[in-house]
């Protein structure tokens, strides 16, 4: 399955459409610096920027007129926070972004100074990589699907639940979703508060992939 993501694709027609079904809004926190300097950001638990907050409040208004049965969230800060726009959320821990080890806080001149050969691998063959002191993205995806299983499991027909997360947990767990391997993982990619919706059912399936309309404009 490819998904392919519109400059701005709109999800209220296909949130409409299969009321049968339960459903899980996935979605990647606000911006924060570390974001913007493009350096790794793991377990460090910074806040957003000014711009993620902004992201935060308009993902907020988009929300206003979906009930939400329930609100999850990553306990990381940049998470809570944007889950604080919707309204008062449960953290799980499985939902927390991939452990970086010894990457974190590093920015991608110094990763490639630091760590020539695994930059090569972490390009080629991501999915075999185990990151110095970190995990791999098999941990990270079983954590997520896990997550979301547990979460779906409280999830009723015709309910809409929310989950706030980071863009890895979100581009491995799509990769479960569609059938992509691992290694596909780039594909998947979420912009700041970019929505992602599961519906669920006995094969759960993505319908909506990045929606971030509340950004344009």
């Amino acid at each position: 399955m490819i998904l392919v993501r519109a400059p701005f694709a709109r999800m209220d027609a296909t949130l409409t459409a299969s009321l049968h079904a339960g459903r899980l809004l996935l979605i990647r926190h606000g911006q924060t610096s570390w974001n913007v300097e493009r350096r790794f950001l793991g377990r460090t638990d910074i806040p957003l920027d000014a711009v993620g907050i902004e992201q935060a409040a308009r993902l907020g208004r988009r929300l206003a007129g979906t009930p939400l049965a329930a609100l999850w969230t990553s306990p990381l800060a940049r998470a809570r926070q944007t889950a604080a726009a919707l309204g008062e959320a449960q953290a799980e821990e499985g939902l927390v972004e991939m452990d970086m080890g010894d990457l974190e806080g590093l920015a991608g001149r110094e990763f490639a100074e630091r760590y020539p050969d695994l930059v090569v691998a972490w390009r080629d063959e991501p999915a075999a990589v185990r990151l110095p002191g970190g995990e791999v993205l098999a941990d990270v995806q079983a954590r997520g699907v896990g997550a979301l299983a547990r979460i779906a499991a409280t999830v009723r027909p015709g309910e809409t639940v929310a989950v706030v997360t980071h863009q890895l947990v979100l581009a491995t767990v799509v990769c479960h979703h569609s059938g992509a391997p691992l290694a596909a993982f780039r594909t998947f990619m979420h912009r700041n508060t970019g929505i992602t919706t599961l519906e669920l059912g006995p094969a759960p399936r993505i319908v909506t992939f990045d929606d971030a309309a509340h950004l344009a404009g």
